[in-house]
């Protein structure tokens, strides 16, 4: 089994996958971004999603001094709403990405006919649809993750409220997985 690259969060200091964790980097003109897929180059900083070290990491300037840059104006809320609206952007960023080239399937009745062909990677169930919806895809031997709300995917498609979504593919599944886990992360975590 191959091993994953494990980082440290800077706060707390306990290591974790890279995957787990979330990147910040400081570019040369100032200011501080979110590195959702980890890419960017330049020197880094690893943290945990959670809003305990967001607020050590800021608080005691840590984020400041692994990147040896002073940042002005982050305060702990600042930063949880950066990394929280960083990974919202990228994840549904990838819903359309997935849709554009055909590996998104959306509405209860056509991911239940493609999880019984086997084509379906991954399940994303919106957090506010009913229960008695979400059991039809309890047993689904898919990787499912809650995350987002009706509304949001409806507006994404510019449609009614949809909560079942399907992503066809493994490379995408793979990298919308972490993603909304990290956002749910967050979301339950801190509200």
């Amino acid at each position: 089994m191959k091993r994953r690259p494990e980082r440290t969060c800077v706060a707390c200091r306990n290591k974790s996958s890279k995957e787990e964790l979330v990147r910040l980097v400081a570019p040369e003109g100032g200011g501080l971004l979110v590195d959702v897929d980890q890419r960017l180059e330049g020197r880094g900083v690893y943290l945990c999603p959670r809003r305990e070290c967001m607020r050590e990491a800021v608080k005691k300037e840590k984020i400041s001094k692994a990147l040896k840059k002073k940042l002005e104006g982050v305060t702990p809320e600042v930063l949880e709403s950066l990394i929280y609206e960083a990974h919202r952007d990228r994840f549904f960023s990838l819903i359309h990405f997935c849709r554009k080239v055909g590996r998104l399937i959306v509405g209860r009745e056509a991911v239940k006919k493609e999880l019984k062909r086997g084509r379906v990677c991954l399940l994303l169930l919106a957090e506010d649809l009913s229960a008695r919806s979400k059991r039809v895809f309890e047993d689904a031997k898919v990787p499912l993750v809650e995350v987002g709300r009706l509304e949001e995917y409806g507006e994404a498609f510019s449609t009614r409220p949809v909560g079942v979504l399907a992503v066809t593919e493994v490379g995408l599944a793979r990298r919308l997985f972490f993603v909304a886990e990290k956002l749910r992360q967050m979301e339950r975590r801190n509200g």
